[in-house]
C-alpha cells in the first residue's frame, strides 16, 4: 500500500495530512480529475492519481491507529489491494448488481469499524456518506472532478447532498499530475516582469530559480518528460458560516508557484492554472452530460473568483459562461446539418453579426459551404477551390476580413439593400489543424470589439471540435450500417453452413458404409464431393434370395435440397424395387412418383441394374446416367441402354429401355458419375471418357476395391493443384 514519501511533494503536505489525520470525524474527500475516452486531445488530462492519494490516507491512518479497523465499500475488487497484514483489520463490502449502496453503507455503519472507504461519491452515495461522518463516523472517498477546495463542497450539492448534511465535511485533498520540464534540456530563465509579480504574491521572488525547457532528443522535443502530482488542501473550519467563500489552506496555484520556484515546472503552468483549468473544463463537457454540469459549475467559480480579483475580467468572465451553455447546445447536436447551422446562428449572436457563412475543407483541398445565416441558403453545399479560400495566419487568430465572401459575387449595396460594413474570417481549428473557416458579417457596425473577437475565436474552436465530432458520429452510424450489414451476411453464412452440414449428415446417412456379403460377388466404391454436401449415391442392396439391386444415381442442385431429393429419390427407388421385379418399370413408377413429390426444378439420372445371382445375369434400366463400363478379358465395353432424366418429364418421354448382360467369372461392372469427366487439371484441360476408360483398363486386373482407389488417385494427379467442380463417385462390381 502506497504512503507519502512514494511522492515527490513540498514540506507543507506531511504537515496538513497529520492535522487531518488527528482531526475529528467526518467526510474527508479526494478530488482529481481522470481521463475520459471521449475527452482525449494532444496536451490533455493526465491521470489525476486521486485512487494512489486515497490509499495514501489509508495506509497513513493505519500508521497512526495501528490497531484501528476499516470498511471498505466498493463494486470493484480491484479498487483496493489490502496488504496481507491488514486483513484482519480491513472489511471489503462488494456492492453487487442490484444492490443500493446506500443499504451496504448502512450496514456497515453496524459494525463501527474506525473508518469507513466509499470507493466514490456520486449521487448514490454522497448523502449516505455525509449521513454516516455525521453520526461520527471517519468516513474517506473520492470524487470525480476538477473542482477543488470549497467547489467540491459545492459539487457535493449537485450530488444531491442538502446544504445541513455539508456540514459534516472535513477535508478536500484535490489532486492533479502535470509533466515536469526535461531534466536533460532544462535551462535557467529570468522572469519577466509579470512573473516577478507573481512570485511576489507568495513571497517566491528572492528564492526561486526559474528554468524552461526548449526540447530535445530525450524528451522527443517537447520539453517535458516526467510527471510530478500538485495538491490543495481544504479544510472546512468549524464556525465559519459560509462555507463556500473558504480559501483552501494551500492552494494549487501555490503549489505550483513553488514547484515552479524549485525548477520542475516553468512558471507559466501556476500562472496559467486558471486558463489550463478552462481548457480541462472543456474536455470534460465533451466527455457526457454530467461532465458538463461539472464544468460549468467549475467555470462559475473560476469566473466569480475573477470577477472579485479583477474587474477588467468581469465582461470576458461573464461572457465565457453564455460561451459554455452555447457549447452545450453544440454539444447536444449530433446530427452535422442542424450543427453548422447553429453555429452559424450562434456566432452572429456572440459577434452581434447578422450575416455568416462557413466552410469545411475537404481532404482535396478544395471547401465546400456547410451553412449560412442571413446569406441566400441555396449557397449551402456550393464547392469553393482552395485559391479562393481565405489565407489565416499561423496561430489561429482572427483576422478583419473587408471583402465578400468566396463563392458570393459581390453586388453593389442599392441591388443588396445593405453594405458589409464590419467583417472577420474566424479559422476553425481541430486538435491542432484547420479544418475549415468561418466569416462573420455586420451590416450595422464598423468593426468587432476586441472581447468580441476573443469571445468569437474561443467560440469558433469549440465549434471546429463538434463539428469534428458530429463528422465521427456520422462516420460511426456508417460503419454501424455497413456492421449490421456483415453481420446479416455471417448470419446468413452461418445459416448456409448449418444447412450444409445438416445436408452432409442427410447423405452420410444415404450412402453405405458397407455392403451386404453376397457369396460370388464383391463391391468397393469412392465418392468424392465438390463441396461439403455432394448430389450423388449409390447402393447394393438384397431383393430377394437370388436377387439383389445395383443403383448409381447424380442428382441435380447442391445442399439441403439436393441432399432432400437424393434422400427421396432413394427411397422411393428402394420400396418400388422390392414391389417391381422390373428396372424398366421401377424407374418409371420413380418418375412418376418424383413429379408428384419432389421439387419440379430438380432431377436425378440413375443406372439401376437387378442382378440374379443363380443365373448370373444383370437386368437394368439406364435413365439418362453415363453408359457403365464393363471391364471383360482386359478391355472395357460400355453398356447399352438408352432413358431420360427422372423427375422432369412425362412417362411418354422417358423412352426408357431394359437391357440384359450374362455376367461371366472375373467380370467387373464400373458405375461412375459425370464429375469423373468433368474434372479439369492446372490447364483448363478436360478428362475425357476415352481417357476415363484408359484409365480403368489399367486397373481391371485389380481387385474391386484397389481398382476404385486406384483410379481416384490417378484422378487426382491428373487433376494437380485445380479445383474440383463436380462430384466423382465410382462403384465396382466383381464377379468371382
Amino acid at each position: 500500500m502506497l504512503k507519502l514519501d512514494d511522492f515527490f511533494h513540498l514540506p507543507e503536505l506531511p504537515m496538513f495530512l497529520e492535522q487531518l489525520l488527528h482531526d475529528e470525524p467526518g467526510l474527508t474527500v479526494v478530488a482529481g480529475l481522470d481521463p475520459r475516452p471521449l475527452a482525449t486531445s494532444p496536451g490533455g488530462v493526465l491521470a489525476s492519481g486521486r485512487s494512489a492519494m486515497l490509499r495514501v490516507l489509508l495506509r497513513s491512518f493505519f500508521d497512526t491507529y495501528p490497531g484501528a479497523t476499516a470498511t471498505v465499500i466498493t463494486d470493484d475488487k480491484a479498487f483496493i489491494r489490502i496488504p496481507n497484514h491488514l486483513k484482519r483489520h480491513i472489511k471489503l463490502a462488494l456492492v453487487k448488481p442490484g444492490d443500493s449502496y446506500a443499504d451496504i453503507i448502512t450496514r456497515a455503519m453496524q459494525r463501527r469499524p474506525d473508518m469507513l472507504v466509499i470507493d466514490r461519491l456520486c449521487d448514490q452515495t454522497t448523502s449516505a456518506a455525509l449521513d454516516a461522518a455525521h453520526q461520527g463516523m471517519r468516513v474517506v472517498s473520492q470524487v470525480d472532478t476538477i473542482f477543488r477546495g470549497a467547489s467540491v463542497a459545492q459539487y457535493l450539492l449537485d450530488l444531491g447532498a442538502t446544504t445541513a448534511q455539508l456540514g459534516s465535511l472535513r477535508w478536500v485533498v484535490a489532486v492533479q499530475r502535470l509533466q515536469t520540464l526535461c531534466p536533460v534540456c532544462k535551462q535557467p530563465v529570468a522572469p519577466s516582469d509579470g512573473q516577478q509579480a507573481f512570485l511576489r504574491r507568495y513571497a517566491l521572488e528572492h528564492e526561486a530559480t526559474l528554468h524552461h525547457a526548449p526540447g530535445c532528443a530525450a524528451c522527443g522535443f517537447t520539453g517535458r518528460q516526467h510527471e510530478v502530482t500538485a495538491f490543495d488542501i481544504f479544510h472546512a473550519a468549524a464556525g465559519v458560516p459560509d462555507l463556500f467563500e473558504q480559501p483552501s489552506m494551500l492552494s494549487i496555484e501555490e503549489y505550483l508557484a513553488r514547484l515552479a520556484a524549485q525548477g520542475f515546472l516553468p512558471l507559466d503552468d501556476a500562472m496559467h492554472a486558471a486558463s489550463d483549468d478552462l481548457r480541462r473544463t472543456y474536455q470534460l463537457l465533451s466527455a457526457s452530460e454530467r461532465a458538463l454540469t461539472d464544468a460549468n459549475a467549475t467555470l462559475e467559480r473560476k469566473l466569480a473568483e475573477l470577477e472579485a480579483a479583477n474587474r477588467v475580467l468581469q465582461q470576458r468572465t461573464t461572457a465565457l459562461i453564455s460561451l459554455q451553455e452555447m457549447s452545450h447546445a453544440l454539444i447536444s447536436s449530433a446530427a452535422l446539418d442542424d450543427l453548422v447551422q447553429r453555429v452559424c446562428r450562434l456566432a452572429c449572436d456572440l459577434g452581434g453579426a447578422d450575416r455568416a457563412i462557413l466552410y469545411l475543407t475537404r481532404a482535396e483541398g478544395a471547401a465546400e459551404v456547410l451553412a449560412v445565416s442571413g446569406w441566400d441558403a441555396a449557397l449551402v453545399h456550393q464547392q469553393i477551390a482552395p485559391e479562393l479560400m481565405c489565407s489565416t495566419n499561423a496561430d489561429g487568430q482572427p483576422e478583419v476580413f473587408d471583402d465578400w465572401p468566396p463563392g458570393i459575387p459581390p453586388r453593389h449595396a442599392d441591388v443588396e439593400g445593405v453594405a458589409l460594413r464590419a467583417g472577420l474570417c474566424i479559422p476553425l481549428v481541430a486538435e491542432g489543424r484547420q479544418v475549415g473557416m468561418m466569416i462573420v458579417h455586420s451590416t450595422r457596425k464598423a468593426r468587432f470589439a476586441p472581447g468580441e473577437v476573443a469571445l468569437l475565436r474561443s467560440f469558433a474552436n469549440q465549434a471546429a471540435l463538434s463539428i469534428q465530432r458530429a463528422q465521427l458520429i456520422e462516420q460511426l452510424r456508417e460503419k454501424i450500417v455497413q456492421l449490421e450489414a456483415a453481420q446479416a451476411e455471417i448470419v446468413a453464412k452461418e445459416r448456409l453452413e448449418h444447412e450444409l452440414e445438416l445436408a452432409r449428415q442427410v447423405q452420410q446417412s444415404v450412402l453405405p458404409r458397407t455392403f451386404p456379403p453376397l457369396p460370388g460377388y464383391t463391391f468397393a466404391a469412392c465418392n468424392q464431393p465438390a463441396r461439403q454436401v455432394g448430389g450423388d449415391f449409390y447402393d447394393i442392396f438384397t431383393l430377394d434370395a437370388s436377387r439383389f439391386g445395383i443403383v448409381i444415381a447424380d442428382v441435380s442442385g447442391k445442399g439441403m435440397p439436393a441432399a432432400l431429393y437424393m434422400a427421396l429419390s432413394r427411397s422411393l427407388l428402394l420400396a418400388e424395387a422390392r414391389r417391381e421385379p422390373s428396372p424398366r418399370e421401377v424407374l418409371i413408377n420413380v418418375n412418376r412418383l418424383l413429379r408428384e413429390l419432389g421439387d419440379p426444378k430438380m432431377f436425378v439420372t440413375v443406372f439401376y441394374g437387378v442382378v440374379d445371382t443363380a443365373a448370373r445375369r444383370l437386368c437394368y434400366a439406364r435413365a439418362g446416367h453415363d453408359y457403365p463400363l464393363l471391364l471383360r478379358d482386359g478391355m472395357a465395353y460400355p453398356l447399352g441402354g438408352i432413358g431420360m432424366l427422372l423427375g422432369f418429364f412425362g412417362d411418354d418421354e422417358l423412352r426408357l429401355s431394359e437391357e440384359q448382360l450374362d455376367l461371366a467369372a472375373g467380370d467387373k461392372l464400373v458405375l461412375y458419375t459425370d464429375g469423373l469427366m468433368d474434372m479439369l487439371n492446372e490447364r483448363d484441360q478436360r478428362f475425357d471418357l476415352e481417357q476415363l476408360t484408359v484409365v480403368i483398363r489399367s486397373h481391371a486386373h485389380e481387385p474391386a476395391e484397389a481398382l476404385c482407389s486406384g483410379t481416384f488417385a490417378d484422378l487426382a494427379a491428373y487433376q494437380g493443384a485445380a479445383e474440383q467442380y463436380d462430384d466423382m463417385t465410382m462403384l465396382v462390381m466383381a464377379v468371382q
